[in-house]
């Protein structure tokens, strides 16, 4: 086995011993699952760049010795699937799905098979930075025992919209078992393009989970430079209360952009949302809550459930209306499992309602969930129309600094 940081700035020699200068890099196809070095590319004494066939390349020792003389160097052409892998590969970062970390390329490892040096794996690990100082020793002699972490080359693959950009090849199926707060974090550490190849190669719904786990500032950057049309189908899937204040964020242009190619009644909820104060019970509130009529009964709501529970994400309560369309009462999915099936929502919903005014400041929301104990509040008007509802994962994020946002879920064990 040999490493890159072995080879770099070795001097090359011609066949009859006469120096040409220092190695500079490998250049190696990636047409083939374990890429085969073609050709060294080659810093002269004056500065200049050439690359050399692997055909004539001797040997490789304490100096890489060729096969013929400096005068009858025919410079390699450089192919369409051919890096360089100093230049292209080397300190550049995978994404490590396993670990839901980025990780840097810290060393190269190769194979010589017939021949052939073949490209097997990336060093990821600390002892790969120490190798290239030349300090690898170091810990050894400290008695320390540096871990090995290796990434094999089959495990890599090159995003075909630009070489040097790098990813581990997962299968799509393990990307969807990561919670969307994992995702969101691999999507925070990467660059733009490479975030939003990440998130096109996710379904909608997967992705818009993840958007709503990652930053504001990172939401406005992705969807001011993600495709128009994909932009707008994952604002679809997001929760409006989440659409809504990402659209808020974007340009005015874009935002208006985004709502003109989404569904109609999607950007409707949203653009209603948008007419309320940030700062507000409105500003803050879902419009997807599970609302039905107090004279149905029990068995009546628990054949409607699948229905409900297809257009809102998350039901937490059952709110009833009267039949004038006044919000009346409220029960738990507990109480409606446990009721008669033919007794009216009317008569065992709890009627003493706890409530908050659309216009209320944001901190006097999450204040009184705290209060109650609530996993969600409803949000009325001033004639007690029922217009959203505030859940607790809302007021949390009002009174939680971001950093410990992420962590909220795992607390909770959701």
């Amino acid at each position: 086995m040999r490493f890159l940081s072995e080879i770099i700035k070795k001097t090359v020699i011609d066949s009859q011993g006469k120096k040409i200068g220092k190695f500079k890099d490998f250049i190696a196809s990636v047409s083939v699952t374990y890429p085969i070095v073609e050709a060294i590319s080659v810093r002269t004494s004056d500065k200049k760049d050439i690359n050399i066939p692997w055909e004539d390349v001797d040997s490789i020792n304490k100096v890489i010795k060729l096969k013929i003389k400096l005068e009858d160097i025919k410079e390699y052409k450089f192919k369409n699937r051919d890096i360089k892998l100093t230049e292209e590969v080397l300190d550049k970062q995978v994404v490590d799905l396993e670990g839901k970390k980025i990780k840097r390329i810290n060393d190269l490892q190769f194979a010589t098979t017939q021949g052939y040096y073949r490209l097997i794996g990336a060093d990821i690990s600390f002892k790969g930075i120490l190798r290239r100082l030349g300090l690898e020793k170091i810990p050894k002699g400290l008695g320390i025992k540096l871990q090995e972490d290796n990434i094999s080359w089959k495990d890599v693959d090159v995003l075909e919209s630009n070489v040097s950009r790098l990813k581990l090849k997962v299968p799509e199926y393990k990307l969807k078992k990561l919670h969307p707060a994992d995702i969101a974090e691999i999507v925070d550490q990467l660059s733009i393009n490479d975030s939003i190849t990440i998130l096109n190669s996710l379904d909608e719904e997967i992705a818009a989970d993840a958007l709503e786990e990652i930053s504001p500032e990172r939401q406005v950057t992705l969807f001011t430079e993600m495709e128009t049309k994909r932009a707008a189908d994952l604002l679809e899937e997001m929760s409006p209360d989440d659409a809504a204040d990402l659209i808020g964020d974007l340009s005015a242009e874009r935002g208006r952009e985004l709502l003109d190619l989404m569904d109609p009644d999607e950007a409707k909820d949203v653009e209603h949302l948008l007419g309320y104060p940030e700062d507000t019970a409105g500003g803050i509130m879902t419009t997807e809550f599970a609302a039905l009529s107090e004279e149905l009964t029990a068995h009546q709501i628990l054949n409607k459930f699948r229905e409900i529970a297809e257009e809102v994400e998350s039901i937490y309560y059952i709110y009833a209306l009267s039949k004038s369309g006044d919000l009346s009462g409220v029960i738990s999915l507990r109480e409606l499992l446990l009721a008669d099936p033919d007794e009216k929502l009317k008569n065992f919903m709890t009627k003493e309602l706890i409530t908050v005014d659309v216009m209320e400041e944001e901190h006097e929301v999450a204040k009184k969930i705290a209060k109650y104990n609530l996993i969600a509040l409803p949000v009325v008007d001033s004639k007690n129309k029922l217009k959203g509802m505030v859940t607790i994962d809302d007021a949390i994020d009002i009174v939680l600094p971001t950093a410990w946002k992420k962590q909220v879920p795992r607390m909770f064990g959701r």
